[in-house]
């Protein structure tokens, strides 16, 4: 399945967009490209292991410049977008340094992000709204020379307007998000399985990115005017990056009704011989992701 309207990307890059005229998948000089953090949802004042991925032209990057940053800055409702635009622009003090970076999530991200409102001057501020999946965030802007991106952490906040027996009812069938989990990549040559290391120039190679089955979970989702759950399960799609050659589509991946464990695209390899470096970062709708680096060998 090709890119669904309905695939929202929670690594939001910020002044890392590819150089006019080539395409997001493209990576032409060094750009962070995905975040996960371990655990994939946590709560107020848990500890989570963040890890980064750093492409380059000529392959992975071992960051140890990059800056982390907690962004607490709420976002005025004035501004539609998902993080406030302050969270990009003001001078946060940094969190940490280096490829990984192990982050408490602070005490107040519900308030700040969440459904508990904080207290102010003029009264108490409205509550954030969750996202399709029910979910807040807390968002940790990525600082690499004059590369920037932000991820945003999910929050396990609980649910605003419901009663106790709702609320305890949510908590007894939600499950806190996991990590999905990128298990392979497989190239196809018309339909003759291919060696990564032994791929033929200037051909249409189809390229198969497949994950664990238990890599979608289902959780339910409070609606508050109902006062109801409906229970969905995790759509999961996949980001592709390459230094060479040009694929179909940027994202493919599967929605939260399909049970397919694997999803294709297309790569139009190119016509030298050469070493290729391509990247996947798998998601789930939830926020958790999973990442591949691959080396790819074309022959003349």
């Amino acid at each position: 399945m090709r890119r669904s309207n309905s695939f929202a990307l929670l690594l939001l890059l910020a002044s890392c967009a590819p150089k006019m005229g080539n395409p997001a998948s493209l990576i032409t000089d060094e750009r962070i490209i995905g975040v996960r953090g371990d655990p994939a949802e946590a709560a107020p004042g848990d500890l989570v292991q963040y890890s980064s991925l750093v492409a380059s032209p000529s392959g992975s990057v071992d960051a140890q410049d990059l800056s982390w940053s907690l962004c607490n800055l709420r976002k005025p409702v004035a501004e539609n977008t998902p993080i406030s635009q302050a969270c990009l622009t003001d001078d946060l003090p940094q969190s940490a340094q280096g490829g990984s970076a192990a982050l408490h999530t602070p005490g107040a991200a519900c308030a700040n992000f969440g459904p508990l409102a904080p207290p102010s001057s003029s009264g108490t501020l409205r509550p954030a709204d969750p996202d399709a999946t029910g979910g807040y965030y807390q968002p940790i802007r990525l600082d690499l020379g004059a590369e920037q991106a932000i991820f945003r952490e999910r929050l396990g906040c609980g649910l605003a307007g419901a009663s106790l027996a709702m609320s305890q009812q949510f908590r007894a069938r939600y499950t806190t998000n996991q990590n999905p989990t990128l298990v392979s990549l497989q190239a196809l040559v018309g339909d003759t399985p291919g060696s990564l290391d032994s791929l033929p120039a200037g051909q249409r190679i189809r390229l198969l990115a497949t994950w664990s089955s238990d890599s979608a979970e289902s959780y339910p989702v409070f609606d508050s005017a109902s006062q109801t759950l409906a229970d969905h399960r995790e759509a999961l799609w996949v980001s592709w990056f390459i230094t060479s050659g040009a694929f179909d589509d940027s994202v493919t991946g599967r929605e939260e009704n399909d049970p397919a464990v694997s999803t294709e695209n297309s790569w139009q390899s190119p016509t030298t011989a050469g070493v290729v470096f391509l990247w996947l970062i798998l998601h789930d709708s939830r926020g958790g992701a999973d990442f591949g680096s691959y080396t790819l060998t074309v022959l003349q």
